[in-house]
């Protein structure tokens, strides 16, 4: 493909991004009192998938791809919503790691589980044809994303 195709094919994927997001978006289902941004969502998750290693806010912002000092707002609101705490190294008092809690889990748990819940809300609106394609759509995406990611 050239450069014109490749930029075509970018936009389309990410208009079809754009109508999954928006056919989800529609139908949500309230699952918790508590709202967080992308990017604490974001944090949490990552913490979640490093959970056995100790992460130092200079290593959590590198792994975002965040400031310093755009993690530390980040972290301080998660840290007053009890989902994630601030863990002083007992060797060097100066070394914090970010470690998410239980409730932070709990979250994370109830915010998949509302994730799933609103997929299905779409999947059961679609035929039995079109899921079909839909499940060999998603093994194709994850075919090639995957493979790129390694």
């Amino acid at each position: 493909m050239n450069e014109n195709e490749n930029r075509k094919l970018a936009v389309d994927f990410c208009n079809v991004l754009m109508e999954i997001r928006s056919a989800f978006h529609n139908h949500q289902l309230p699952f918790s009192n508590i709202r967080i941004n992308s990017h604490a969502f974001h944090t949490l998750c990552v913490l979640n998938c490093f959970s056995q290693q100790h992460l130092t806010m200079s290593a959590l912002a590198e792994k975002l791809e965040v400031t310093n000092q755009h993690l530390s707002r980040i972290i301080n609101d998660l840290e007053n919503k009890n989902y994630v705490e601030r863990v002083h190294d007992k060797q060097n008092r100066r070394r914090v790691y970010i470690k998410i809690t239980p409730l932070g889990n709990q979250f994370l748990e109830e915010a998949g589980e509302n994730m799933i819940q609103n997929v299905l809300y779409t999947i059961n609106k679609i035929t039995e044809k079109d899921k079909v394609r839909l499940s060999e759509a998603i093994t194709i995406l994850n075919d090639i994303f995957t493979k790129n990611n390694q």
